[in-house]
């Protein structure tokens, strides 16, 4: 009887040509030899900061070259595209972050991750860059009133980050006390001049029954937020919806 053939997975680990696996390279300049860190070890750092950086894996793909300017009838798809690819050449000669208003589908959140994502990828030295859910970040402080954890320790990292990205402000109700500690954490990011991109689903002004931005976050953020980011506005309707609708529309023809 004929043995059965047993398949074997080889694994290979590629070694770099330029530092031999040490990380390290070794440089002359006028003359003197200089030891520097070979571009495979940034690399390296690069992976595991984006791996840390607390990024969904919904928005992973996000790229500023992916963004659709699929509603030709608005104008701000485009210009706040423009700006924020701006901000992302600028960075970090520019301490202004920015703050990504809109309603619900607008593209918001994508440009935001978009830019933090190409930032950590590109810029030298390598950005310590972190993403966070306004909704979740208050349910994990809240978590904490029971003594099971520390808020400090929560905000510790969205505070150290270099460039943070705080998604969906304002979403959600929170107490006096959280709303003091989200002070804490954008008062301190504002005086230690580290870039924070917000992305929010309230405006400025309050229409009918809906609040404001400052009805959600308090006078004091907001007035924080006019010096720390430059506000851009999308207008437009929720794509989500409307590729959704066109899709369901498209089956009944």
């Amino acid at each position: 009887m004929p043995m059965a053939k047993t398949e074997t997975t080889e694994t290979t680990e590629t070694t770099c040509t330029l530092c031999e696996g040490t990380g390290w390279t070794l440089i002359e300049e006028e003359g003197v030899e200089l030891v520097r860190r070979c571009e495979c070890a940034e690399g390296r750092t690069r992976q595991r900061l984006l791996e840390q950086a607390g990024i969904p894996a919904r928005y992973r793909h996000c790229t500023l070259d992916s963004f659709e300017l699929w509603n030709p009838e608005d104008p701000t798809l485009a210009k706040t595209l423009r700006a924020v690819q701006e901000f992302v050449d600028l960075y970090p000669a520019d301490d202004k972050g920015l703050l990504l208003m809109g309603s619900v589908g607008t593209g918001k959140t994508h440009l935001a991750v978009a830019a933090l994502q190409q930032i950590m990828r590109e810029k030298t030295p390598p950005v310590r860059g972190r993403f966070a859910d306004f909704t979740a970040l208050v349910l994990e402080i809240q978590m904490t009133f029971d003594g099971s954890g520390s808020s400090r320790d929560i905000l510790r990292p969205l505070i150290e980050a270099d460039l943070l990205v705080l998604d969906e402000l304002g979403a959600g109700k929170t107490t006096p006390w959280v709303m003091d500690l989200l002070y804490y954490l954008v008062n301190t990011r504002y005086l230690e001049g580290r870039v924070t991109l917000f992305t929010t689903n309230f405006s400025d002004f309050a229409r009918g029954q809906t609040e404001s931005l400052t009805d959600r976050v308090s006078a004091r953020i907001r007035s924080r937020l006019y010096e720390m980011c430059r506000r851009l506005e999308l207008r437009g309707r929720d794509y989500r919806a409307e590729r959704l609708a066109s899709r369901e529309g498209g089956l009944h023809l």
